[in-house]
């Protein structure tokens, strides 16, 4: 049996099925094959599921300062079990409407593994064990990552756990090592330290959150210190040494299984593309996790649309430029563009405004004082990075990451008053520190 298609997307997570749709969009005839659930890991097992726990979390910790509010309501408990319940169901429903999405675009969903025999010819093994032929004018794929293990060990969903395991714990261990200090061991750390979980932190690099404006990791590291969280940096992990259960999150390995006939240039472990998101075979795309840079779901949702369209005869390009960054601890982080250590590296004269959100009204009314909003500009006014730590930080954070993208200055962001009481008046605030003129501060 075969069937042809104008353009078949292998893998259905952020960047596949973004460019399934967007190719339906423009007409094509559009195949998705999927082995597993459609969401990829963001859905599954990465950016949905953790956000569903960290609300749990950061619930219980409100609750646990209802006292300073007035409000009396007895001790607060947290029931891991439900969390992981609620975290499931949530994300079973958002699969079962991201189907039907695909499904009104007319997109067929061909559920097995695909394995790429030609640039326009894929074999495809059901998941009821029969195969299927499938060919393509246009191939994009988007297989995504795998979790990355140490040296000499494998995960055994009992002592040495990767984060999909982590995801379905329903009882908090009251020991557990964590392997690596990037986003996602922060994450987790967050989670396990507010559910009482005795966490250690190894992270071999000399600082944690490797990219991270430093003032900002420096206010991270104080918050980890008082929920008891133990932080060893420029540290390797001693399998000897580790204390209850070890989840590792030591980075992603791009999956490239069934992509070996292809012969695909390679940048290191990932497939190499170039600013049209084309690989080094003609008709044959890439995006996400096998091909990006930066592994971000937002970032292989761009990359599937410019991919689908360059297919389709477009001329779109993707860039690293002006990419923003949310990371969900408490409180939460924004970042976008260059940090002042970066810009200075660069030989920039740069230019530093900060507002601290315990000088905001709002944040006082709301008890939520921790933080600061921080500007990185060159001496003419140019904008080169924000970096938010704060409540809503992942919000205000688009805000900036639209300044950046449209070139506007720091004059026109100071300029343009914000409402009151609100957290966005932290941005114009710390806007106006650049240009030594904040009303609410000493400048």
């Amino acid at each position: 049996m075969s069937n042809k298609y104008d353009v078949v997307v292998l893998g259905g997570g952020p960047g596949g099925y973004a460019a399934a749709i967007r190719a339906a969009q423009l007409g094509a005839k559009v195949a998705l094959i999927e082995k597993d659930k459609l969401g990829g890991v963001c859905l599954n097992r990465g950016c949905i599921p953790t956000k569903a726990i960290i609300a749990c979390t950061s619930l219980f910790e409100k609750f646990q300062k209802a006292e300073s509010f007035g409000i009396s309501a007895g001790k607060p408990t947290i029931d891991l079990a439900k969390v992981i319940e609620r975290k499931n169901t949530l994300v079973a429903k958002i699969v079962k409407n991201l189907q039907g999405l695909i499904e009104k675009n007319k997109i067929e969903i061909i559920n097995g593994n695909g394995k790429v025999i030609a640039p326009g010819n894929i074999e495809v093994t059901l998941n009821n064990g029969s195969k299927l032929s499938v060919v393509s004018s246009k191939l994009i794929i988007a297989t995504g990552s795998v979790p990355s293990c140490l040296p000499g060990l494998s995960f055994d969903k009992d002592r040495y756990l990767c984060s999909d395991d982590a995801l379905e714990l329903k009882e908090a261990p009251a020991k557990i090592t964590i392997v690596g200090g990037g986003v996602i061991g922060i994450h987790f750390a967050a989670i396990y330290s507010t559910l009482g979980s005795e966490v250690t932190i190894y992270e071999a690099l000399p600082e944690i959150l490797t990219g991270i404006d430093e003032e900002v990791v420096a206010l991270v590291k104080r918050i980890l210190n008082r929920k008891k969280v133990k932080v060893l940096t420029g540290t390797r992990f001693d399998p000897a040494q580790a204390k209850g259960k070890t989840l590792i999150c030591v980075g992603r390995t791009p999956n490239i299984m069934g992509l070996e006939t292809l012969g695909l240039k390679m940048s290191k472990r990932s497939v190499w593309v170039s600013e049209k998101m084309e690989t080094s075979v003609k008709g044959v795309y890439a995006v996400g996790d096998v091909c990006s840079q930066t592994m971000l779901a937002h970032v292989a949702y761009e990359q599937g649309v410019v991919a689908a369209e360059n297919a389709l005869g477009g001329n779109r390009t993707f860039n690293y430029d002006c990419i923003p960054i949310g990371i969900y601890t408490n409180p939460e982080i924004g970042a976008v563009g260059l940090t002042e250590k970066a810009a200075r590296e660069k030989g920039i004269n740069v230019s530093i405004g900060k507002f601290p959100f315990g000088a905001l009204g709002i944040s006082q009314a709301m008890g939520e004082i921790e933080g600061f909003v921080k500007f990185v500009c060159d001496e003419k006014g140019k904008i080169l990075g924000v970096h938010i730590i704060g409540p809503e930080a992942t919000s205000l954070i688009g805000t900036a990451a639209l300044a950046i993208k449209n070139n506007l200055s720091i004059e026109q962001i100071a300029e343009t008053f914000q409402s009151h009481p609100s957290y966005p008046e932290g941005l114009q605030e710390a806007a106006e520190a650049v240009l030594k003129r904040a009303l609410h501060i000493f400048n």
